[in-house]
């Protein structure tokens, strides 16, 4: 008689084996799954009590992810516009050593050369305000889709806006300096769509213009301003007789002056007034650029701050989350090479029983 034990199906031995491997089994799926997962289950439950902490901290892990690409979002913005500001200050302070060059000159072709630089300076600053971050416009404040010289800088010497103030500055030898510079300051303040060279969101005064700013979340109570909108405000600029209370306008309306001077000289009755005031507007708008450039220089180092404690506390965090759930690889390691062992074995055993006969236990 040939029979062999196994032909007696589920004995008491077999059903213990099978139950062994197939816990086993269990087993070393989940110790694959560490292996290549580097955490100790799949899912959270499997987890066990600890999966609460770890649930309650995914979240605040991801905020911090999300904070931390605000601030690098608003320091990439903040770098595009200190750039652009020192732009404008280097164009000022050459208008001005350009006036400087042609406060008693009698030659008029020289303060046409002059008036010549004054409108390529003009295009220059608005295609500095045009500056895009690839996204938006960095000095258009909410409204970054939209550019702050909507009709493109080369449209800036024909505005409507610059062919007002060369009539005002046609005046000259009548209305005399003061008046002149008044009256320019007065057109470039004119935010009627029919004058403004500005977006429609940006043709403010500088203090609403002041409200206009895009900020971002860069923390659980706090938002950071990106930058600086065309048409506000610094921190001692403010609106008069010959301010619009705006430094970069008021730096445009010196411009548009400038190239209106053409053919004149020190002969030209008014004159050496109207080049000492645009000199001395240029000075106090280069004081005043310098000021929003060193703002967004204050901005960026407490940016720079904000994200080192962000990285510290989600590093912490990171580090609590991968000590409760993150696998020791070196003893998987060692786990699977004996569960490996005791699985073979098992096997084994149970080859042997399917082998054997009655014959074996007479």
């Amino acid at each position: 008689m040939s029979t062999s034990i196994g032909g007696y199906g589920n004995t008491g031995t077999s059903i213990i084996l099978s139950a062994g491997i197939k816990q086993m089994t269990l087993e070393q799926q989940a110790l694959t799954w560490e292996t290549s997962g580097g955490t100790l289950s799949e899912t959270y439950a499997g987890l066990g009590a600890s999966r609460s902490t770890v649930i309650a901290l995914a979240p605040r892990i991801t905020q911090i992810t999300a904070w931390q690409g605000n601030i690098s979002t608003a320091q990439n913005n903040l770098t595009m516009t200190s750039s652009a500001l020192a732009d404008m200050v280097t164009q000022a302070q050459a208008l001005s050593t350009n006036l400087l060059s042609i406060m008693g000159t009698t030659e008029s072709s020289t303060v046409t050369s002059v008036a010549t630089e004054a409108q390529t300076a003009l295009t220059q600053l608005g295609n500095t305000l045009n500056t895009s971050n690839g996204v938006g416009y960095i000095f258009a404040g909410q409204d970054s889709s939209e550019p702050p010289i909507p009709d493109g800088a080369s449209s800036l010497d024909s505005s409507s806006l610059a062919t007002q103030i060369a009539s005002i500055v046609s005046t000259l030898s009548t209305a005399g300096a003061s008046s002149v510079m008044e009256q320019a300051t007065t057109a470039a303040m004119d935010n009627d769509s029919g004058t403004s060279v500005f977006s429609t969101s940006l043709s403010v005064s500088a203090e609403d213009a002041d409200d206009l700013s895009a900020s971002v979340i860069t923390g659980s109570s706090s938002s950071t301003t990106m930058g600086i909108v065309a048409t506000q405000s610094s921190t001692s600029s403010s609106a008069s007789a010959t301010s619009t209370g705006s430094p970069i306008r008021d730096l445009m309306r010196d411009m548009m002056v400038m190239s209106a001077m053409s053919g004149m000289s020190s002969s030209t009755p008014g004159y050496s007034d109207l080049v000492t005031q645009l000199n001395t507007s240029l000075q106090t708008t280069i004081s005043q650029l310098g000021e929003m450039e060193a703002t967004v220089g204050t901005t960026q180092s407490s940016l720079t701050s904000t994200s080192s404690t962000l990285t510290n506390v989600q590093t912490m965090l990171e580090t609590q989350v991968t000590n409760i759930q993150g696998a020791d690889i070196a003893q998987v390691a060692t786990e699977t090479s004996a569960l490996s062992t005791n699985l073979e074995a098992s096997y084994e055993l149970i080859a042997k029983m399917k082998s054997m006969t009655l014959a074996s236990y007479i």
